[in-house]
């Protein structure tokens, strides 16, 4: 059981896949080091649209600055989970599994709660032509979700 355990912490030091849930599904080259996936800076300008500079985190002329106890950077990656954290989004991940889910922004989710608006989203329909929540604005709606579990 001991070998098992270092055998899984081993792996989780070395590259692997991570798998990177979002508004769709990626899969990129990274490393797990407690428990959380690390990633290279060009991936976490793809995911969350932010760009790491010598500032820190900047998205157009917004800039967070980061410092050395945030533990962000290792072996010349960066950490997902803390970088979406600092821009505001939600995250849950496992190591295990190697995967990372990624939710909006809150101040996203707080504006369409505000302005009781949906936010948009696509989905497929039944002939699997992908729709998007907003191309039925201004009309009725009815969304149904099933789940066989």
């Amino acid at each position: 059981m001991q070998s098992s355990q270092k055998d899984f912490e081993a792996d989780m030091k070395s590259d692997s896949e991570i798998t990177i849930l979002t508004n769709s599904v990626k899969s990129i080259t990274g490393h797990w080091s407690d428990g959380d996936p690390f990633v290279d800076a060009v991936e976490i300008k793809d995911v969350l649209g932010w760009e790491i500079k010598p500032e820190g985190l900047c998205k157009d002329d917004a800039c967070i600055p980061i410092n050395h106890e945030q533990n962000i950077k290792h072996n010349e990656r960066y950490n997902l989970r803390a970088v979406a954290h600092l821009t505001g989004h939600p995250t849950l991940s496992s190591q295990e599994l190697k995967a990372i889910t990624i939710g909006q922004p809150a101040d996203l989710r707080s504006s369409a709660l505000r302005d009781k608006i949906a936010p948009d989203f696509v989905l497929p329909d039944i002939e699997g032509v992908d729709r998007a929540f907003s191309d039925w604005a201004g009309k009725k709606r009815l969304l149904v979700a099933f789940s066989s579990w």
